[in-house]
């Protein structure tokens, strides 16, 4: 019996640390290597519901439009990570907190061999740390540190639309 107690609890720690957390964590760290796990395991929805943005306080109608971007926003994920091969690792270090606000380091080593060094936002609400992703979700590319160039595009585009209803 007390054999059956110890495999049980083993199999539930494994399990546990091998599961995404969707609601934050105690340090940024933490919360950095959750958001990373989720990537790395292919669980994009978690992905997005570990950023800030989905964690914040929202009315009931801001909820229902983060609810109803979760699905396109983890398949835009999804597309991001198949042109790398997914992750295949990554570190966290240099925790740095200010205030509500932190950053961390984020070692990434690709499914196709590449790697990146990036740094990545993190912001508290109450006493968990999320990926701060801004105040919106509206590019899957804010959180996944995402294609300048193609950001810049669309910035552009943006610019020209105000000019055009200016004239």
């Amino acid at each position: 019996m007390k054999k059956l107690v110890i495999v049980l609890a083993v199999i539930a720690m494994v399990i546990s640390m091998s599961s995404c957390k969707k609601n934050g964590a105690s340090t940024p760290t933490d919360a950095a290597k959750a958001y990373y796990e989720c990537l790395k395991g292919g669980d994009f929805k978690a992905a997005v519901k570990s950023t800030y943005k989905y964690n914040k306080e929202m009315t009931a109608e801001e909820q229902k439009k983060a609810d109803e971007t979760v699905e396109a926003l983890a398949d835009k994920l999804s597309m991001a990570m198949s042109f790398t091969g997914g992750i295949k690792d990554f570190t966290v270090s240099d925790e740095a907190i200010n205030g509500e606000m932190a950053s961390v380091k984020v070692k990434i080593t690709y499914g196709n061999g590449e790697s990146d060094e990036k740094t990545e936002q993190l912001k508290k609400i109450g006493e968990k740390w999320f990926i701060y992703d801004g105040e919106t979700i509206e590019n899957p590319n804010d959180l996944f540190g995402g294609d300048e160039e193609a950001a810049n595009e669309e910035e552009g585009e943006e610019e020209g639309e105000e000019l055009a209803d200016e004239e």
